[in-house]
């Protein structure tokens, strides 16, 4: 495991990117099919567009903020049944997956240049972002067992790890033995990774469970349990009474929780799946909310998800 990395994220903080799909979809105007960002970096004019708009002004403002980035490449869904559905070979996975990592570090090295900065001066980490295999919002009729999250996510996190990705971020998972299995094929590739569940507006993950119960339990079964755990795609207002809650009992899962990347509406999952436009909310507001959290429950790792694009990082980067 890449101690230098592992260190970085428990001593510096990090800002994330943005919510880079729904920046795709509705304000660049990408048709993402099946939420699939990774198909960007087979458009050329999408991508060139992608990096001129969205990429190179997020690196600037964290850059000047003093914080680190954590930078998805975009794979949340580039894994067997996605790339299957957009009718691309199962054989496509490592391709596709190695194309957006390698095209996200020479945008970043393109950036570094134009910009004299550094990686000691503005460390950037290359995330590889697992999503769950079935919807990012609500659990099918079976949840899929430990084994089988493990055998399956195991294709893509080989993929990854060849690519000399920095780490993995489980996002938007839904249960716990999905992330347990991603936990474990991830020690397989000795790579470091986040979990970071999202949960509803009463604080809960999609399947019902207490977000304490979901650490809890991804922390016993992982064998090597991940770096820490977060929550994104969700608003501050569904998160943090449950955070408070934990803090004011003395939860030991608190310590365990040290990041958050928020969405800008605060929408359920439910409202924000039927939404056919951009709710942006308010950045200014989000990002107070957010620091708020940060410097309330020491989290590391404080960033935007659905709903949110530059500004909001800026005004997150500003405030916290």
């Amino acid at each position: 495991m890449n101690n230098s990395v592992t260190r970085l994220l428990t001593e510096k903080s990090f800002t994330t990117a943005a919510g880079t799909e729904t920046y795709l979809l509705f304000q660049q105007g990408f048709e993402l099919r099946e939420f699939c960002a990774f198909e960007v970096f087979e458009d050329e004019d999408q991508l060139a567009k992608l990096e001129a708009d969205y990429l190179r002004p997020l690196l600037s403002v964290v850059a000047s903020s003093g914080h680190g980035l954590l930078l998805d490449s975009l794979v949340w869904r580039a894994h067997p049944d996605y790339v299957e559905a957009l009718g691309y070979e199962p054989s496509d996975v490592g391709r596709l997956n190695e194309l957006a990592v390698s095209r996200t570090k020479a945008a970043v090295a393109e950036w570094r240049n134009g910009n004299a900065c550094g990686a000691g001066d503005f460390p950037v980490l290359i995330v590889g972002d697992i999503g769950p295999r079935g919807d990012g919002y609500q659990v099918g009729d079976a949840a899929p067992s430990i084994e089988s999250a493990h055998s399956y996510h195991q294709t893509q996190i080989d993929a990854l790890a060849e690519t000399g990705i920095d780490l993995l971020c489980a996002l938007t998972m839904t249960t716990a033995n999905e992330a347990i299995g991603i936990a474990r094929a991830a020690a397989r590739v000795n790579l470091p990774i986040i979990v970071s569940p999202t949960v509803e507006t009463d604080g809960r993950l999609p399947d019902g469970s207490r977000l304490g119960d979901f650490i809890d339990r991804v922390d016993n079964a992982s064998g090597t349990p991940p770096l820490y755990y977060m929550v994104n795609c969700a608003h501050p207002t569904h998160l943090n009474p449950t955070l408070t809650r934990a803090a004011d009992d003395g939860a030991g899962w608190i310590d365990r929780f040290k990041g958050f990347r928020a969405n800008a509406s605060k929408k359920s999952h439910e409202e924000l799946d039927n939404s056919t436009e951009l709710d942006r909310g308010d950045p200014k507001a989000l990002a107070g909310e957010v620091a708020a959290m940060k410097k309330a429950f020491g989290l590391y790792v404080v960033g935007g998800c659905c709903g949110t694009d530059v500004e909001h990082i800026a005004e997150i980067a500003k405030a916290a």
